[in-house]
């Protein structure tokens, strides 16, 4: 082998000058070589090209010149906004540093050799022999086997684009191959080529692989770690030997190598004792066979703990960028490998491809939220019991505005929204956390959180009126028995006081009564409620035919806590956002994108991110939804009043979990919808629950629709509007005009066909004995006599069975007793009282509501079974 480095890099400089002039002379003489080397490699492959065609590809290859390498190692790619506007340049997420040869061990240098190009030494840039077998075992096993030198990937890295899989390609990077070994010395193509190289975990050359995942230089490697790292190099997603995950993904199987962060833990990876470990023997292997190291070097590397050497470096292994562009990158990198790259080569063309990507960020929208997200005053604080105990941690402190600062100055409570384009489900703008800048590492738009009552409408209501339910339906709000763990107590709470009684959906998603919701989901099936959140999109909604495992306990979502947001995990902004998206197009699910084109360094268009749609709904069903929602936000007893934004319609819904520890509303108008989640990471109870989340929405979304104009949902064919009673949900009767709280009938649409065709029969008219309210008989004293409208359930109630609860409307029921003469006196006055005993100058009716508000079931009452939604606040 050849000395490593050069004395003089001045001298040698001027001669790789010199060199590269003399290489221009015999360019015709290594133009007709890699002619018949390309013949050869395209006989074996059977691809049938000429030599003509061989020689004009050569032809139109741009010259290279290998004297200023270091100076060609990134092309970065680019972000702009909607209008074209320049938003971010993507940074490496790479840690590099350039080492001399010189620096390099002999045994790292032996590992990437036996293991890339055991005849590096010796070929002219190209290797036939192995070209020769390699197309052999291709034709032979079916297979894929590289022929490759490191010249060529070195080449590859440099000039061309590793994506390109083409005949056209491989004729090039063979070309240039042996370009770069008249051009460069083997040392300064080793040199190049192993600083230059991608091996995982972010780490692109052998320095920065070493600091990685031992946290030393590279002269310090042992042979057992230079054979790792050497062994990196095909497939480095596959092969790295540690992972970094968000905490909430790090399952008890994992082994943690790094917690030290606040948001993400570097663990083992699980490929390790699959891949990992497998191609680091494969690589002391070969470096044994070739003479590069004796049989006890061979053993003791065998030998030793690789494992237990890992130390990855935290300071050199972040992946972090704003919050929009970080969800871009993901996005880009997913659309590329969908489209036919691997993971490794989607990802270095997103870092060194020099890519132009159009994204759908509207910077007008995004500066509105920034510069909301900014003022303290919009958010709630945390509450003052939970404030006490989160000081008395270490390192916990308070600012000057009340709020909390964590250990890591993250400021709590803590918040995210993202805005989109309902139709095209393009991102306009996303705001992941509150009072950060610069760069960030969590991004709380992509992080599940429990929902709270905000969920009624995709796991409930919107399946229902899919499935034959009408917003006119009528359900009891009465106490319902759906807890099986405790059977005869009644589950769940409403969070408001007092049962309702009969009324119809519109009121109860305008109330957010929890009751209601349970038996609806009751009534459609669990797994019916599982099957659309799905098919809206929420991914972290589990059956029990597709449960998760955490720290290894088995969970479902299969369950009717679901119906009011008490889920495994929860859901994110995002997805809220994404479900919701569902309603405001028309029943259609819309993938949330972040990018429209990606073109290459060139101009070239390499990808269009064309809309992903599938139909969840009718769009009859999803405007029934949309109307109802409306209510919320604009009627007297809606939950999320605070939401309105003056004249322009708004449907949403409210969300608070139990305790006030996560604050929701999600909602739409005809042009744009949004999510806001308000909480703290480590969860504790706020000062207010969905009226801050609704407030924060309408300051925002108020300033958004500054300049549009006022519209209306549209409404689509197939509609109908039909007066009914609410207390039947049939079309009325002369007795619903008649309802002693007043006229019962409203207008409501209805799906075409939905619309009922019966008449109330739950109003009653009927005569009772005024004094008793008992009904009368033929024996009741006709001045004692009152005709009356009553209501008359389809389900009877009876209140002593469910511990004495009384439902609002129960004063209004039709007596179940008839008068007694006996019991109930004759009606008969004689001189000093009454025959039957009652003060004759009593108001017979003063006692009519002295028991009707015993025992009413309160939102205090919680019971400790199941997650419950406490909390929609009016």
């Amino acid at each position: 082998m050849s000395d490593k480095k050069p004395n003089n890099k001045t001298d040698e400089n001027n001669d790789l000058k010199k060199r590269s002039d003399k290489n221009k002379k015999k360019r015709k003489l290594s133009i007709f070589r890699v002619v018949l080397v390309s013949i050869i490699i395209l006989g074996f492959i059977g691809a049938g090209a000429t030599a003509g065609i061989v020689m004009s590809i050569i032809k139109d290859t741009e010259p290279i010149d290998g004297s200023n390498i270091y100076e060609t190692l990134e092309k970065s790619s680019f972000m702009y906004d909607s209008e074209g506007q320049l938003i971010e340049k993507i940074e490496s997420n790479s840690y590099r540093v350039i080492v001399d040869y010189s620096e390099m061990p002999e045994h790292l240098i032996d590992a990437f050799v036996a293991i890339e190009d055991e005849r590096f030494w010796t070929h002219k840039g190209i290797d036939i022999k192995r070209i020769i077998g390699a197309a052999w075992t291709n034709l032979t096993t079916g297979s894929r086997q590289g022929a490759s030198t490191i010249n060529q990937q070195l080449a590859v890295n440099l000039y061309l684009d590793r994506s390109d899989a083409t005949y056209t390609r491989k004729i090039k990077d063979a070309y240039y191959g042996i370009l770069l070994n008249r051009q460069l010395s083997k040392e300064q193509i080793l040199e190049a080529y192993m600083n230059t190289i991608w091996l995982g975990s972010g780490a692109h050359g052998v320095q920065a692989a070493s600091q990685v995942y031992f946290s030393k230089d590279v002269e310090e490697l042992t042979i057992a770690e230079a054979a790792l790292i050497a062994g990196i190099t095909k497939y480095p997603t596959r092969n790295t030997p540690i992972v970094t995950l968000n905490k909430e993904d790090v399952q008890d199987h994992h082994v943690v190598l790094d917690d030290s962060d606040s948001a993400y833990t570097i663990v083992m990876s699980e490929n390790i004792d699959k891949y990992t470990i497998p191609r680091q023997k494969l690589v002391l292997d070969a470096m044994k066979r070739l003479g590069y190291i004796t049989e006890s070097e061979y053993q003791d590397a065998l030998n030793e703990d690789i494992k237990s050497n890992l130390n990855p470096n935290r300071n050199i292994n972040q992946n972090i960028s704003s919050f929009f562009g970080d969800l871009v990158k993901k996005d880009v990198i997913e659309a590329l490998v969908d489209n036919g790259y691997t993971e490794d080569e989607a990802t270095n063309m997103l870092y060194y491809g020099g890519l132009r990507i159009n994204t759908t960020l509207d910077t007008k929208i995004q500066t509105i939220l920034d510069e909301e997200y900014s003022n303290s005053d919009s958010f709630p604080k945390i509450s003052y019991s939970d404030r006490s105990k989160l000081l008395s941690k270490e390192g916990f402190t308070e600012d000057e505005n009340g709020n909390i600062l964590d250990a890591e100055g993250q400021i709590q409570p803590q918040s995210a929204m993202v805005i989109s384009d309902p139709k095209t489900g393009q991102i306009k703008a996303i705001v992941g956390g509150r009072n950060t800048s610069g760069k960030r590492v969590f991004n709380r738009a992509l992080s599940p959180r429990q929902p709270g009552s905000s969920i009624k409408p995709i796991a409930v209501y919107a399946p229902a009126i899919e499935s034959g339910f009408t917003a006119g339906t009528i359900v009891d709000d009465v106490p319902g028995y759906f807890n099986s763990s405790s059977p005869n107590s009644p589950w769940p709470r409403n969070f408001y006081s007092k049962f309702k009684g009969l009324i119809t959906f519109r009121e109860a998603i305008e109330r957010s009564g929890n009751v209601i919701a349970v038996k609806v989901a009751n009534m459609l099936g669990t797994n019916t409620m599982i099957d659309y959140m799905r098919d809206m999109g929420i991914t972290t909604a589990y059956s029990n035919d597709d449960p998760v495992t955490i720290n290894g306990n088995i969970y479902s979502d299969q369950n009717l806590s679901t119906a009011l947001g008490g889920m495994t995990r929860g859901v994110s902004p995002l997805e809220m956002n994404a479900a919701f998206n569902v309603l405001a197009n028309g029943g259609t699910y819309t993938k949330p994108t972040t990018f429209t084109e990606i073109f290459d360094r060139h101009g070239n268009l390499i990808l269009e991110n064309n809309i992903t749609q599938h139909r969840v709904i009718t769009e009859q069903s999803a405007y029934i939804v949309t109307d109802m929602l409306n209510g919320v936000t604009s009627s007297p007893r809606g939950t999320g009043r605070n939401a309105n934004i003056g004249r322009m319609p708004v449907s949403g819904k409210t969300g608070t979990t139990d305790d006030k520890k996560d604050a929701w509303f999600v909602g739409y108008t005809p042009y744009y919808s949004a999510s806001v989640w308000i909480g703290s990471d480590q969860p504790v109870s706020l000062t207010s629950g969905s009226p801050s989340a609704a407030r924060l929405f309408s300051t925002v979304m108020k300033r958004v629709h500054e300049d549009l104009e006022v519209k209306n949902f549209e409404m689509p064919d197939g509609i109908v509007r039909t007066n009914i009673c609410t207390v039947s949900g049939k079309r009325p009767t002369e007795y619903c005009y008649d309802d002693p709280r007043g006229s019962t009938v409203r207008s409501e649409l209805f799906v075409k066909g939905t619309d009922p065709k019966d008449y109330c029969d739950v109003h009653v008219k009927a005569e009772v004995h005024d004094p008793s309210g008992k009904l009368a008989t033929d024996l009741t004293p006709p001045w004692q006599i009152t005709t009356k409208i009553f209501i008359k359930r389809p389900i009877p109630y009876n209140p002593e069975e469910n511990g004495g609860i009384v439902p609002i409307d129960y004063q209004y029921e039709l007596p179940t007793e008839y008068y007694d003469p006996i019991e109930d006196g004759l009606g008969i006055t004689f001189p000093g009282g009454s025959i039957d005993g009652e003060d004759p100058d009593k108001d017979p009716t003063e006692d009519d509501d002295e028991n009707n508000g015993q025992n009413i079931d309160s939102e205090s009452e919680n019971e400790d079974n199941d997650i419950i939604d406490s909390s929609d606040e009016n």
